[in-house]
């Protein structure tokens, strides 16, 4: 008969509990800390210098070069605004360094201006800078809840700009009640849309021959009340601008062809013919 082997039991592994050591971890985070504060360091001089080198190099080659000297100004404006007026604002003249002039600081004085409505500033070298401001152009007169003498003036955006004698001509814009700021947009839909219209009857030249605005009210909740320059009346929703803007000088049209004069057209009504009395 064959031995049986005795089996031998394994041990279990015996697990040492071992309080850590406080001390140790705050070093080891404190290492940590400092290393990390130490690159941070190490890390923005290295920065900072660049930055100073950069600003050296650029100072020396550029903006304190004397071969950058601004010997042509070139100022122009499509508008009213002179040229001695710009650079007082701006305080640009001839023998400031080219690149020592900031754009941005030039376009921010000019934006206090209320007539500006864009600037253009570029650099010709070696000697030439050039600046053209585009001016805010008229579209129409405007009176709001204040008393004036005489009516501001606004252009496509609605900001407000001080009387012009050669906006006489202009339509104009009225019964608005609220307060005008030069230099500033007018915060009123029906100022929007007043603008709008005007612009739609310079669009084309069927509505321009047909349509000539002489004042828009806009007092009124359900229609504005405008009046054309041949002592038209017309009643003109709020909607649908460009169409009712069509229908109104097809009426003037057919009324001109069969000898009548349109007195009022009344275009707040949604339907095919359009009610129209006639002097």
């Amino acid at each position: 008969m064959g031995t049986r082997k005795k089996t031998q039991t394994r041990s279990k592994p015996l697990y040492v509990r071992t309080k850590k050591r406080k001390g140790a971890d705050s070093s080891a985070l404190m290492r940590r800390a400092v290393t990390v504060i130490l690159l941070l360091l190490v890390v923005g001089a290295i920065v900072f210098g660049l930055k100073e080198g950069f600003e050296l190099i650029n100072r020396k080659l550029f903006s304190n070069n004397p071969s950058f000297e601004v010997q042509h100004l070139l100022i122009s404006c499509d508008g009213q605004l002179s040229e001695e007026r710009i650079r007082e604002y701006t305080g640009l003249s001839e023998g400031m360094n080219l690149f020592d002039v900031d754009f941005a600081d030039i376009q921010q004085a000019l934006a206090q201006v209320p007539v500006v409505e864009s600037v253009f500033i570029a650099r010709k070298l070696p000697h030439t800078l050039i600046v053209k401001v585009k001016e805010r152009m008229p579209v129409a007169r405007i009176t709001g809840a204040q008393a004036q003498r005489f009516p501001f003036v606004v252009d496509r955006y609605g900001y407000v700009l001080p009387p012009r004698q050669s906006a006489a001509g202009l339509p104009l814009i009225k019964g608005l009640d609220a307060d005008l700021r030069l230099g500033l947009p007018v915060e009123h839909p029906d100022v929007e849309t007043a603008i709008k219209i005007i612009a739609l009857c310079e669009s084309t030249g069927y509505l321009r021959s047909y349509v000539q605005i002489e004042s828009l009210d806009v007092k009124y909740s359900d229609f504005i009340d405008m009046r054309l320059k041949e002592g038209i009346r017309v009643r003109m929703p709020r909607f649908s601008l460009k169409s009712k803007l069509q229908n109104l000088a097809t009426v003037i049209k057919i009324a001109n062809g069969q000898g009548k004069r349109v007195k009022e057209v009344d275009l707040t009504l949604d339907s095919a013919k359009v009610p129209v009395s006639y002097y």
